[in-house]
């Protein structure tokens, strides 16, 4: 079968196994949200879309998440409050090991999407799956994404393309783990179709120069998901703009007074503090 059939069975399969429950899609603006969120519209259009967005140049995502389904599109704005309201709650949802920063999002969209659905669907795998991590363009030795010119690889990730796609994999565990924790706060389910083992073996199966970028996915869902999206060169995925809202109040006093110091607003990938920040409310 081809990558879009896959797809397309995988997501058929989500629905059917949540046939009484209501569904909704988790739309970030970018390829993998976009793909799901296209293809379930050919299959059971309608479904209510959730995106969550933050007033900030870079973080909001809105032009492009609306580019895609038919469904009622929710528009959630996280804002600075909304952090230091929510993160003792966000807090003891989560088990290690920590993911990133996009925790927090993930975390107040399904709080707001609580309200309407009991499921939510999602576009995670796809980045694990077809390359979609700017450390494994760098790897592989082609051009940073737009915003990581100056990123620099962790110290202990992988050296080789294929080592890198293969760590990233084995990441995806928890990854998954975190979607739930972060929807189970709310009484929710996250279903994530690219990890259904059909499109986890096709992609395996393929050269290793294809599971780069997402040459193969863009190819794939060419005609189904608006060109806007599939050719756009600066998606961040879901980030949260918190290196940036440290800097200013109410984060800034909040931040302080759990770890006593900022982040660097220009190393903004730097997990480091929000790893202390997020263990600290164990200790």
């Amino acid at each position: 079968m081809m990558l879009l059939d896959l797809i397309g069975s995988a997501v058929d399969a989500v629905l059917d196994d949540c046939r009484g429950k209501r569904v909704g899609i988790v739309l970030s603006g970018g390829l993998d949200s976009s793909t799901i969120a296209a293809v379930t519209d050919t299959i059971r259009p309608g479904l209510p879309l959730f995106t969550g967005w933050y007033d900030k140049d870079g973080f909001d995502e809105r032009r492009w998440s609306r580019m895609v389904g038919e469904g009622l599109h929710h528009e959630i704005l996280i804002s600075p409050q909304d952090f230091v309201d929510n993160f003792d709650a966000m807090q003891e949802s989560i088990r290690p090991p920590i993911m990133g920063m996009g925790t927090f999002g993930q975390f107040m969209v399904a709080k707001y999407a609580s309200d309407f659905v009991d499921v939510l669907l999602s576009g995670e795998g796809a980045d694990e799956l077809f390359g979609g991590y700017a450390r494994q363009m760098i790897v592989a030795g082609e051009a940073s994404p737009k915003g990581y010119e100056h990123y620099v690889l962790p110290a202990d990730y992988p050296t080789t393309i294929e080592d890198a796609l293969e760590y990233d994999l084995a990441a995806l565990p928890d990854l998954l783990a975190v979607d739930d924790q972060m929807t189970g706060a709310w009484g929710l389910e996250a279903r994530a179709p690219f990890t259904d083992q059909s499109i986890v073996d096709y992609a395996l199966a393929l050269p290793v120069s294809q599971r780069i970028g997402k040459r193969h996915l863009r190819k794939a869902v060419r005609g189904i998901v608006p060109d806007a999206i599939i050719d756009r060169k600066a998606k961040m995925g879901f980030p949260c703009p918190l290196a940036s809202w440290a800097q200013e109040e109410p984060v800034r006093s909040f931040i302080m007074g759990r770890i006593g110091y900022l982040p660097d607003p220009t190393t903004p990938w730097d997990r480091t503090w929000w790893y202390e920040i997020v263990n600290k409310g164990w200790l």
